[in-house]
């Protein structure tokens, strides 16, 4: 049996699809607060008239990654984990319940392992919880490197993966990927990378400086996939396939979803006053981590996975083409 956290979020929604179209048994740990709405919807999306009785073949179990006897309960006779949960916000607001959550919950699921004797446990941690070195690309190794300066989402991933590091030592199998930023559909248009078409459809005009990592979700999927079934385990893996400046990551969304291309570059100086002049009048604050992604040199070496497996990664354009297209049926609806 597959234990899986996360299942009402985007990354593992997604991975809920593909492993109950494998037929596997798959129990999904939801708060009772949580709703499976977007995660049904992708199961829509992915399998049509199939859809609900593939979508029903998932154990839903209320309980809290933070409740250590809600995990203890729902895993008995768990064999694999994925570890999807997660609170992504680079927004300074919370920081210790950021961080908290991600450490203490990792680690409640982590004992919880080793308790019940799980054979695997795939932690999806984030190239976000890596250092940046001095020059050359960012890469696996870069772990050694991390900041406490940074975001208190980045702290809270970082501090979450020493945990599954610490299950390691005491005997547990593990594998960690480290995605750069997920692209695919999302019914959730508020939330995670599906929200830059939104805002693209609306201020099509402006970019930023910046170079990032982007990955198709179903990159991420497939490479967890694999890894979980034929190793090379107790090994941190960067999952990224391009590393592309925003300008031409901001011009395949308009080409995608028929908006005027954008023209005017916003420098780290204009975000600046904005964060300042935002903060001051919103309640939606614009963290400085925010605007350094928006703005740094983020390349992510891939060069790990793809010799351990020989993968090759969906090109970024094409990802953003299939993603526009969602984003436009959903604005059809």
């Amino acid at each position: 049996m597959i234990f899986i956290t996360g299942g009402t979020g985007f990354l593992g929604a997604h991975l809920l699809t593909e492993l109950v179209k494998h037929n596997e048994a798959v129990v999904a740990l939801k708060r009772p607060t949580s709703s499976t709405l977007h995660t049904e919807k992708i199961f829509d999306l992915k399998f049509g008239k199939e859809s609900k009785n593939l979508f029903n073949k998932i154990k839903w179990i209320d309980g809290d990654i933070l409740n250590p006897w809600s995990l203890s309960e729902a895993m008995q006779g768990v064999k694999e984990i994925y570890h999807c949960a997660a609170e992504v916000d680079l927004r300074d607001n919370n920081p210790g319940s950021i961080i908290s959550t991600a450490e203490q919950g990792t680690e409640n699921l982590v004992n919880a392992a080793l308790a019940v004797k799980v054979e695997k446990f795939c932690h999806v941690s984030s190239v976000a919880a890596l250092g940046k070195p001095a020059d050359g690309s960012i890469t696996e190794e870069c772990f050694e490197y991390f900041s406490f300066k940074n975001s208190p989402y980045a702290i809270g991933k970082h501090l979450a993966e020493q945990q599954v590091w610490r299950g390691q030592a005491e005997g547990l199998k593990v594998i960690v990927v480290s995605p750069s930023i997920i692209v695919g559909p999302w019914g959730n248009l508020k939330n995670g990378s599906i929200s830059m078409f939104p805002f693209i459809d609306k201020q099509s005009k402006f970019y930023t400086g910046g170079i990032m990592g982007f990955v198709d979700v179903n990159d991420v999927i497939n490479t967890m996939l694999i890894l979980m079934k034929n190793g090379p385990y107790n090994e941190r893996f960067i999952i990224s396939s391009e590393n592309i400046n925003f300008k031409d990551f901001f011009t395949a969304i308009a080409e995608g979803i028929h908006k005027p291309l954008p023209t005017t570059r916003l420098h780290n100086f204009t975000l600046e006053i904005f964060r300042f002049f935002n903060n001051l009048t919103s309640k939606h604050k614009i963290s400085s981590t925010m605007v350094e992604h928006a703005t740094g040199i983020h390349n992510f070496s891939n060069e790990k996975i793809r010799k351990a497996i020989g993968y090759n990664f969906i090109p970024v354009r094409e990802t953003i083409a299939n993603t526009a297209q969602y984003y436009l049926d959903e604005n059809r609806k």
